[in-house]
């Protein structure tokens, strides 16, 4: 037995050189795609012709999914898959950014820079305070509440 898999793992081994294989996008697809199923079992239920179109929308899934995996042509599946953890990283940081403006809301004020967007972090309490935007060099005043005087 031991012999059979090492023979059948050598085997897929030879028959995935110069594949593309397994990365993130595969993963996300992957994901995806459970998800689906369980949606089209759940669609099951009550609607027989979106039982239907779920059906296809999964297979597809599958398909593109597979597709990738066994694909040839590195450099389009290595764009396709930058692009994905591009787009995925900018989900990513927005909400850690939303998280962090969240744990350091007692603390902190978080305003926009009017010109360029960018959302800078002040301190709470301090009074108004003369901003410049690291970013853009744009000169505002923000009122960040009221000064407390130490005793």
């Amino acid at each position: 037995m031991k012999n059979f898999l090492a023979k059948l793992e050598y085997k897929i081994r030879s028959f995935m050189i110069g594949r593309y294989g397994i990365d993130r996008l595969f993963r996300g697809l992957l994901i995806l795609y459970l998800i689906a199923v369980v949606i089209t079992n759940i669609v099951y239920r009550f609607s027989k012709p979106a039982y239907c179109v779920f059906s296809v929308i999964t297979f597809a899934l599958a398909a593109f999914a597979v597709f990738r995996l066994f694909s040839k042509n590195i450099e389009a599946r290595s764009r396709e898959n930058e692009a994905y953890l591009r787009f995925f990283g900018n989900v990513k940081n927005k909400f850690l950014q939303k998280k962090n403006m969240y744990q350091q809301r007692k603390t902190h004020k978080f305003v926009k820079c009017k010109d360029c967007k960018k959302v800078l972090r002040l301190p709470k309490n301090k009074g108004k305070l003369n901003v410049t935007c690291p970013h853009c060099s744009n000169h505002f005043v923000v009122n960040t509440g009221k000064k407390i005087q130490g005793n």
